[in-house]
């Protein structure tokens, strides 16, 4: 996914997924080990939800840096948190971070982590950053299949041919083993991991549907990109594929634990 669309859609992210995205807060937050007085790095913040959390968490005599790619994110993210002192934010890639060695007592990535390039590059610059014995938590979708917007992502690939330059979400950490894995190779240890459940309904397909026609977040944004024609048929689909089960989309979400050192 090119960065213009989270730049495009970032004011809309709230609205179609970030509700959804801050269910999760709360399990990542504690897996990773949270405490007042850390200093805490937040990397693919988006619109600064996890921050916000973390700031709370840490309380005054602690600090959090939120990161994201995307600077349209990170506009939205200062909107959200301009009441609080102890937040800061900087435009980072999370697989090459301009930070130093060992600034941070904590990173924590809400939902990004599948859509990196390249998963060992990113915790290794985690790990990196992370003090002695500090801790790094990641929340990801676990199955394509029960992704928020797995119908509409399903329904273009249908009709418009994926680019193969743009990467595609990597649902792979999913695979508990593999998740493990690649925090094991980037040099952390007592990993832990956890599945979450949760299910949204929706009244009615337009209170879905409608954001996406209204170009609002980057799937909206890539949707409003397409042929009429080829709107119309992607919007079919997806009635079609919702009504096959009826009301919501289940989430599934894997969180890790690693402990540095």
């Amino acid at each position: 996914m090119s960065d213009r669309f989270y730049d495009a859609g970032a004011a809309g992210y709230d609205q179609i997924c970030g509700f959804a995205c801050l269910e999760f807060v709360p399990t990542l937050l504690r897996m990773a080990r949270i405490a007042p007085g850390q200093n805490v790095l937040d990397v693919a913040t988006g619109t600064g939800n996890t921050a916000e959390a973390i700031g709370g968490l840490v309380g005054p005599s602690g600090s959090v840096m939120a990161t994201d790619i995307s600077a349209g994110m990170l506009d939205e993210a200062r909107k959200r948190l301009a009441g609080l002192s102890n937040v800061s934010f900087a435009v980072e890639n999370g697989q090459a971070l301009t930070l130093p060695d060992g600034c941070f007592d904590a990173v924590v990535c809400s939902m990004a982590m599948m859509m990196f390039p390249d998963h060992t590059k990113g915790l290794s610059e985690f790990y990196r950053v992370i003090k002695s014995g500090g801790r790094a938590a990641i929340s990801v979708t676990a199955n394509a299949e029960r992704s928020f917007y797995a119908p509409i992502r399903n329904a273009i690939v249908r009709h418009i041919p994926r680019d193969t330059s743009v990467p595609a979400y990597r649902y792979v950490l999913g695979d508990q083993q593999y998740l493990s894995s690649v925090f094991i190779n980037a040099g952390f240890r007592d990993v832990e991991t956890t599945v979450e459940v949760r299910q949204f309904p929706f009244e009615t397909f337009g209170a879905f549907f409608d954001p996406i026609d209204q170009g609002i977040g980057h799937m909206g944004q890539e949707f409003v990109g397409l042929p009429a024609d080829v709107r119309k048929l992607v919007r079919e689909d997806v009635r079609r594929a919702l009504d096959a089960v009826a009301r919501g989309r289940p989430y599934r979400y894997h969180c890790a634990l690693p402990r540095a050192g």
